[in-house]
Parts: C-alpha cells; sequence; structure tokens
C-alpha cells in the first residue's frame, strides 16, 4: 500500500486495510518429510491457523511470536513425547531446522540446550537473504527478543539480527557509557556486514544506542538508516522516579501477575514462576534475571546522563507512540521526535502509532510499525541506488 489509510481521528482505519496474505513472502512450497518436519509443521499450522506449511517456511515470517510460539512447544510436546524449548524455535525456525534440532537431541547429540543462542549479542532471527541487515536493539530490559514479530512484515530477503546485551553471555561485561556501548554493537554488526549501507533500528532506550551507533557509523564514512521506536531524547530535568523492583520487571516483561507478597521475591523465586507460567522466558536461569535486573538498572542510569552527537547525513524515521503510558517509569522524556531535533541534522520521518509506549512491539504495535518499516527501509535503499 502506498499509505496506511486513517479515521478523521488519525487512527489506523483497520476496515480498510487488506486481508493480510502471508503466504506472499513464503517459500517456494516443499512438503515436509514424514517424521518430524511433518509434526512440526502440523504444530505450525494449528497454533497460526494457516493451511499448509512447508518444511523451508520460517515460523515469525507466518505470523508467529514469542506468545504462539509457546503454544507450538506445547503441541509438539504433545505429539513427539519431546520437550522442546521456545528458545529452540527463535534459532530453528523452519520445520526442517526445528525437526533436525529435536532428532538432534533424541539422538544424544546435545547443541547447547540452555539459553545459549537466544541470548547471544547478536540473534539471527532470519540470517538469510542477499539486502543489507535489519539490526535491532534490544530496550532497558537487555533483551531483543520482543523484534521477532518484525520477520513477517520486513522483506523477506532482508536478514534480521537482533541484538542483546552482552551482559547476558558475559556477566562481567561493563560499559561506562551508552557511547562504550554503542562501540561494541558497532563491531558485533560489522561481523556480518563489513560495509553499509546499515540499517538499524532501536526501541526506547535501544534507539538513543542506536542513534549513538549510527553517529559513529557516519563517522566512519557508511551511509545509515535509523529507525526509532518511542525512544525519546533525555531532558535536563531532574530524574525522581524511583527504579523498579526486580519483581516488577519479572512482572511487566514476562507477563506474571504478582500479588502484594509477591513483590519482594528473590530471583531463584522468579525463576520458577516464570518457569512454572511457561513461555520463552521460563528458559531464564537465577543468574539471568539477577543480569536482566542490573543491565535494566545500568541502561536506566546510562540514558539519563547521555548526552547524544549530532547525526548528520543518516536518513531517520520515527515511530511515536500516540496512546498515553498509564505506567510510564521509564524515563523523564521529550515527547516525540522533537525531543530529537538538536541532535539530528535533516529530515525526520515521524509516524504515530496508535498503541502506548509499552506495546510497541506487540503483535499489535508491530502489526502498524512493521509494513512502515519494511517500506521506510526500501525506500532509502533505492535512493542510494542499492539493487533490489
Amino acid at each position: 500500500m502506498e499509505a496506511v489509510p486513517l479515521t478523521p481521528n488519525g487512527k489506523v482505519d483497520r476496515a480498510a486495510l487488506p486481508a493480510p496474505d502471508f503466504a506472499a513472502g513464503r517459500s517456494e512450497y516443499r512438503a515436509p518429510r514424514a517424521g518430524g518436519e511433518s509434526a512440526v509443521a502440523a504444530a505450525f499450522a494449528a497454533e497460526l491457523g494457516v493451511a499448509q506449511v512447508g518444511a523451508d517456511d520460517n515460523f515469525f515470517a507466518l505470523g508467529g511470536n514469542s506468545l504462539t510460539a509457546t503454544g507450538v512447544a506445547a503441541r509438539l510436546r504433545e505429539s513427539t513425547s519431546t520437550e522442546v524449548p521456545v528458545e529452540w524455535i527463535f534459532t530453528h525456525s523452519t520445520p526442517e531446522s526445528l525437526a533436525h534440532r529435536i532428532e538432534t537431541r533424541e539422538a544424544g547429540r546435545v547443541e547447547n540446550d540452555g539459553a545459549g543462542s537466544a541470548v547471544a549479542v547478536l540473534l539471527p532471527l532470519r540470517a538469510e537473504g542477499s539486502r543489507n541487515p535489519l539490526f535491532c536493539v534490544h530496550p532497558a530490559i537487555g533483551l531483543a527478543w520482543c523484534f521477532t514479530g518484525l520477520v513477517q512484515y520486513v522483506d523477506n530477503d532482508r536478514p534480521i539480527y537482533g541484538i542483546n546485551s552482552p551482559a547476558l553471555t558475559d556477566p562481567d561485561a561493563h560499559f561506562g557509557s551508552l557511547d562504550d556501548l554503542a562501540r561494541r554493537y558497532v563491531r558485533e554488526i560489522r561481523s556480518v556486514q563489513p560495509h553499509g549501507p546499515y540499517h538499524l533500528l532501536g526501541y526506547s532506550v535501544g534507539g538513543q544506542i542506536a542513534h549513538a551507533m549510527a553517529v559513529q557509523l557516519r563517522r566512519d564514512g557508511d551511509d545509515v538508516t535509523l529507525a526509532m521506536l518511542d525512544s525519546r531524547a533525555p531532558s535536563e530535568a531532574a530524574f525522581d522516579e524511583e527504579m523498579p523492583t526486580a519483581a516488577r520487571l519479572v512482572a511487566e516483561f514476562g507477563g506474571v501477575e504478582l500479588d502484594e507478597a509477591e513483590s519482594a521475591m528473590t530471583a531463584e523465586q522468579a525463576a520458577r514462576l516464570l518457569r512454572a507460567k511457561g513461555g520463552l522466558f521460563a528458559l531464564l536461569t537465577p543468574d539471568h534475571l539477577e543480569t536482566l535486573y542490573r543491565q535494566y538498572r545500568d541502561l536506566v542510569l546510562g540514558a539519563r546522563t547521555h548526552r547524544p552527537s549530532t547525526l548528520e547525513g543518516a536518513v531517520v524515521a520515527y515511530f511515536s507512540a500516540a496512546t498515553d503510558s498509564t505506567d510510564d517509569h521509564d524515563l523523564d522524556r521529550e515527547t516525540g521526535a522533537a525531543g530529537w531535533r538538536e541532535y539530528i541534522i535533516g529530515e525526520i520521518h515521524e509516524y504515530q502509532i496508535p498503541t502506548s509506549h509499552e506495546q510497541m512491539t506487540s503483535p499489535q504495535g508491530l502489526s502498524v510499525v512493521g509494513p512502515l518499516l519494511d517500506r521506510h527501509l526500501n525506500l532509502a535503499d533505492r535512493e542510494r541506488g542499492v539493487p533490489e
């Protein structure tokens, strides 16, 4: 579509949107082999309501996300009598690759059964494709899992990588500033794409980090496309907000409801609660949770003291949360793209997204952000003469 249809109130006119065609970006159909591939394809189809799933179809490109991945794991547990960790669907997202992963465990050939690659600094959400990749920088929680839903909207020939906090695989990793962390992430993305143009996306505090990365890449002479999801620039005002407890973070990001008695739970208690609930966050150990809380605290404090350098010559898109947040404990920030005008020289394309800050990467949020982001990336490539 040339533009997203809006109602007179400026909200997305969903009634005017065409029905989604998840088959449009799929690989040429190849029937799954009998056995493991067929079992995985059947689980994908049942959970996503898709009539037919091929051996090479990507779960996230079909419309899957971290929530529906939990349902797939439960279905496979029943149909194969094998415990399938949800994180395997992140790193083995086709029936062929996931079936091979399951068969490898059954044969006794262990391939990193822990959280492992799901918390690696560079997490390939889709490694295949000939176009320049999209790199997605985590929010303050330090995990890039929230970006999985983008796979179904972004050109299927464009690789997508999430960037997780290094602290999850190296608890001793510490960074003195967001600029230091950005330098580490620039090294990471250059390991898979040595030269630009680069496409960066950051959510919340991740947008500040992505902006710092873009500044460094531009200084090196690389072209950059920067997209920011409600990543408001810090203001000069005092920060009086109380830092959330570890239990509150578990409740918010793990989708767990806590009563007052549980508000002071330990990391061990939180890990047990997440395991009981199931889902992707069930793979996190008490050590992971303690690291995530420290990471969150350090990133928020770092963001409060960060003063961005000026970015010039980049193509910039800013996605604003148009719905007021009911629990914005993040930062005292300027609203929308206006707060970044002094740090970005050039045009900022701003899009109003009908959701709250916390729901920007929810399935509903990404259903609006995803198509707009894909169009923005493709236009930037076209203007630079990058072959399609």
